[in-house]
């Protein structure tokens, strides 16, 4: 069976879709990232982790009649983007909770899959350095049609002053509130998209970091916009990087 993959149409082939992995662009210079938006300094360091997950996901054994689908050699499922984000409101409804319980329900549990998975990735690339350990989690969340990611200026340190700023573009939460209701959200709704960060940067730096969504273009606003620090920080932070005009 043909791999699933999106690829250009003039390049599909029955032959070129069992052999290839996901179409990305040839770089037009040295260290260019293709999946994420990283200050230049830091490219070679997302090039390296791109080519890794990249490969990750090269390694793909897709067979619908054994009900498997094995990337890297690591089973994985594949989930509605609608569903995912309307996971919230159906846990308010059968759990008769106030939504604001379902949100931190569905942020923990993002929390913690973005760790693991973290955890899995830092194991097979085999590397120590915190920014190193980082790399890979937004081009993995590019890979995995989650978003894309776009780092603002920031200070990932691994203590108490660490702060991440950073958007996300075409965060699947965001996409299917406004397809489906438009830019008419009273609450910034990618949950998940703060949830799965927060845990993988936990990971990476080996303290416990939350996720802020502080504009959210399902509230019709410009950008899904997030700050990331210690809990005791994070809302000092967010007051600064608004003054800021982040």
């Amino acid at each position: 069976m043909v791999k699933w993959y999106k690829r250009k149409k003039s390049e599909i082939n029955v032959e070129d879709a069992l052999q290839s992995g996901p179409y990305i662009p040839p770089p037009s210079r040295e260290n260019e990232v293709q999946t994420v938006d990283v200050p230049p300094d830091f490219e070679p360091l997302f090039a390296a982790a791109e080519e890794t997950v990249a490969s990750f996901f090269d390694d793909m054994d897709w067979s619908p009649t054994k009900g498997t689908l094995l990337i890297g050699g690591s089973r994985y499922v594949l989930l509605s983007s609608e569903s995912l984000q309307n996971m919230p409101k159906a846990l308010s409804h059968d759990l008769d909770i106030p939504i604001e319980k379902a949100n931190k329900l569905y942020y923990r549990l993002a929390k913690s899959i973005g760790k693991d998975d973290a955890r899995r990735f830092i194991y097979k690339m085999g590397v120590v350095d915190p920014i190193a350990k980082l790399s890979a989690g937004p081009v993995h969340f590019a890979f995995t049609g989650n978003a894309r990611v776009a780092f603002l200026p920031s200070n990932p340190s691994p203590d108490d002053s660490y702060l991440l700023r950073y958007d996300h573009p075409q965060s699947f939460e965001a996409d299917e509130f406004i397809r489906k209701n438009g830019p008419i959200s009273n609450y910034p709704v990618c949950i998940w998209n703060a949830g799965y960060s927060s845990g993988w940067c936990s990971e990476s730096f080996g303290i416990d970091v939350d996720a802020r969504e502080i504009s959210c273009r399902a509230m019709g606003h410009k950008h899904c916009r997030f700050v990331m620090a210690v809990e005791s920080k994070l809302e000092d932070f967010v007051k600064e990087t608004l003054k800021e005009g982040f």
